[in-house]
């Protein structure tokens, strides 16, 4: 006796079926839109485009405001030994340029991670105390916007080069205006 219908499949062979055409789709789907991301956006007009302009411009951020300080700073980089009197009015016309830019340093530090330009290292952190960053040492005293600074900054450790990093200005500025 023969067998009716030997073509029909059993319920078994439809699944791997399935699966395979909706991963096919899937994989299509996902092409497609890796494709479509990368296409340039056509200009926005209209309303929409001024919308857009407004929020550009809003989020641009303009230059900190012009600091006050006098910042006696005595530095020692190994070989050398500086000492230098720094004093920003808050006209940054007239100020040096490390005024400008300890303030721009002070502004993106306060913002990202909310560390002040004199800061201290924490007690509770963790520094990488195996390598050399080099010689330096600067005592650092004064006011700033203020707030009067009277610290130290070495280049012992991992934490301490981040501040000497960060004061990196005024450490310059100091070497430079040097003879």
């Amino acid at each position: 006796m023969s067998k009716q219908n030997p073509r029909r499949r059993s319920p078994r062979a439809i699944g791997p079926a399935v699966l395979g055409a909706v991963c096919a789709g899937g994989a299509v789907a996902w092409v497609l839109g890796a494709v479509l991301s990368l296409l340039p956006t056509p200009p926005e007009t209209g309303a929409s485009a001024a919308g857009s302009l407004d929020t550009v411009s809003e989020s641009v951020q303009e230059d900190p405001e012009a600091p006050t300080a006098e910042l006696q700073v005595r530095l020692t980089t190994g070989e050398r030994a500086y000492i230098q009197n720094i004093t920003c009015t808050g006209d940054a016309s007239a100020d040096p340029g490390v005024c400008a830019d300890l303030a721009l340093v002070q502004a993106e530090t306060a913002e990202s991670d909310g560390i002040g330009l004199f800061d201290e290292v924490p007690e509770d952190a963790v520094c990488e105390e195996d390598h050399d960053y080099g010689p330096g040492q600067a005592h650092v005293a004064g006011e700033w916007g203020g707030e009067e600074i009277d610290t130290e900054v070495t280049r012992a450790d991992s934490c301490e080069e981040v501040r000497w990093q960060r004061l990196r200005p005024l450490m310059d500025a100091v070497a430079d205006a040097a003879p």
